[in-house]
């Protein structure tokens, strides 16, 4: 059932715009403004409105904006968004900037992975008001499970767990070529299989962790084994964990611009 008495509203409906939507969209009446209209999101019903009229119209207005744009956009909304609740996706920009371009601490600072569309993802937030059992907490439990964390760790967050799907989906992808070219046609659905089978074991009753489900399947002196070792004597660890630092430091670039 839709709560009639929240109207929310989307500025910018990239993917993480779109993700968001797709979570909610059962759940409150949802209004969108961008330059270019998405035309799956308006087969939803949901329609697109002028800048101002989102703001005029919405109860709560999430910043869904790529970072290159978030000064000018923000700078244009200033005016117009009133007492209304802002919960900001914009990557790497501070709470203490987001209040002080809208002129409002009314703001809560958040970071999700795109699992929003199906209410399956961590959410980190942050805010100068009290989260819990904020009409913002609501909204954003629909669309995972919120982590209320330093806004310290909101870079490594983001780059580990915003850009987590990236991470998980290039290795799937990286199975995916290394099956095709040893003859199997249609790969993706089973790795698809193998991911959710991989989930299954590590939130069964046991719960055991990734590096014991790791251990099960590396039987001493088996083909599992032979593989790790050559990924483990390749350097491979020291290179996600390099290329995740430099996540972390963009990140924290796109803070300071």
């Amino acid at each position: 059932m839709k709560d009639i008495n929240t109207n929310i509203g989307f500025v910018g409906v990239g993917n993480l715009g779109r993700h968001a939507i797709f979570g909610l969209k059962d759940s409150y009446s949802i209004s969108a403004s961008d330059p270019i209209q998405n035309e799956e999101i308006k087969k939803l019903g949901i329609s697109y409105q002028t800048i101002e009229d989102l703001c005029k119209n919405s109860d709560v207005i999430f910043l869904t904006i790529k970072p290159n744009k978030a000064e000018e956009v923000l700078n244009k909304i200033r005016d117009l968004i009133e007492d209304k609740l802002i919960i900001s996706f914009i990557a790497g920009m501070s709470l203490k900037k987001l209040e002080t371009l809208l002129s409002t601490s009314n703001v809560i600072r958040a970071m999700p992975s795109l699992g929003i569309s199906s209410g399956v993802s961590p959410i980190a937030v942050c805010s100068a008001k009290k989260i819990e059992n904020n009409i913002g907490e609501t909204i954003l439990n629909k669309l995972g499970k919120c982590v209320e964390i330093e806004e310290s760790k909101f870079d490594a967050f983001t780059s580990i767990f915003g850009a987590g799907p990236a991470y998980i989906s290039y290795l799937g992808n990286l199975l995916s070529e290394i099956a095709l070219s040893n003859g199997f046609e249609e790969p993706e659905p089973m790795i698809r299989e193998l991911l959710r089978g991989t989930y299954e074991i590590h939130n069964s009753q046991s719960k055991p962790s990734f590096n014991q489900i790791k251990t099960m399947v590396a039987s001493k002196g088996g083909v599992t084994e032979a593989a790790l070792k050559k990924i483990e004597s390749s350097g491979m660890e020291e290179i996600w964990k390099l290329a995740i630092d430099d996540a972390i430091n963009q990140s924290k670039n796109l803070g300071d611009k």
